[in-house]
């Protein structure tokens, strides 16, 4: 027999987080509140491909999905979608800051909830993972995402 337990600080309220799909325009209330997500993850990283508040315009043009993740109204996440085929697309960019305090699982949450949500629209979703994000590599396999033998 095994025994299990879960205590209050693994609960994700859902009343607390919240998700925008962005797919058409920034507003100026959007692009400031991406423009602080990039500086903490600016803070937090050093990463060569970060991308920048008119990268982020320029995927909105080009028909990709930008999800936003937030907790008590503060946007605390982001993730984009890019269509590959009529069948596959492609997540990246998956991030949540470390800066603003939230429940523990909030990236796990944010992550299957738009992982879902894109499943509805396409039969596939291929992501790539750095080998050190470690953390990232965690929430994929727990919602189910298996790891390929091929490049994309």
């Amino acid at each position: 027999m095994k025994n299990f337990e879960i205590s209050i600080d693994k609960k994700v309220c859902v009343t607390d987080l919240t998700i925008k799909r962005i797919s058409n325009f920034l507003t100026t209330n959007l692009t400031n509140e991406l423009k602080t997500l990039i500086n903490f993850f600016n803070q937090e990283y050093e990463w060569k491909g970060m991308f920048t508040i008119e990268d982020v315009k320029d995927r909105i043009q080009n028909n990709e999905t930008l999800f936003i993740l937030y907790y008590k109204e503060n946007a605390i996440g982001y993730v984009f979608f890019k269509i590959i085929d009529d069948n596959t697309c492609f997540g990246y960019n998956l991030y949540v800051t470390k800066k603003i305090k939230k429940p523990k699982y909030s990236a796990y949450w944010f992550y299957n909830m738009v992982t879902n949500y894109m499943l509805c629209e396409h039969k596939k979703i291929k992501v790539e993972v750095e080998n050190w994000n470690l953390t990232i590599i965690d929430i994929i396999k727990n919602i189910g995402y298996y790891e390929r033998c091929d490049n994309y």
